[in-house]
């Protein structure tokens, strides 16, 4: 089994797909505006899903047959939907002292200090949230 890619849950799919664009400096691969936009980060990848999208396609009604199963529609009739805070991120750059620097002056959300962590491996690490409560650690060599 291989990780296909890690989907986060957004509430407003403009805002976080302008935070990730400035934060990956890379546009979005795949995109549809409302439900969903993918950025391959390596040999991985991050998918925004706006579940709302869904949710108020199930409500008007419209083409339920060709867009979802019963299935599909019952999973979403009882699952609550919640947001923020139940992923974090994990970004290696080559010169930790130098991404903080780019990204504080994004001034895109709040950002730690650099922090020094040795629990299994000693490392350097500074956090930040996306838009919607993820955190987001970002790590790699530090003097």
């Amino acid at each position: 089994m291989q990780l296909g890619s890690t989907y986060l849950i957004v509430k407003d799919m403009k805002t976080s797909l302008d935070y990730y664009e400035q934060l990956l400096e890379v546009k979005a691969s795949s995109r549809n505006i409302k439900r969903w936009a993918e950025f391959h980060v390596g040999h991985n990848c991050i998918a925004l899903f706006n579940p709302q999208f869904d949710i108020d396609m199930i409500k008007k009604g419209d083409d339920l047959d060709i867009c979802y199963n019963k299935e599909y529609l019952q999973f979403k009739e009882n699952t609550l939907l919640k947001y923020g805070n139940n992923v974090v991120l994990n970004f290696g750059v080559p010169d930790l002292r130098a991404e903080y620097e780019r990204i504080k002056a994004l001034n895109i959300s709040p950002i730690s200090e650099i922090m020094y962590i040795n629990i299994v491996v000693p490392y350097y690490c500074f956090m930040l949230e996306d838009p919607d409560g993820n955190l987001i650690e970002i790590t790699g060599k530090y003097k």
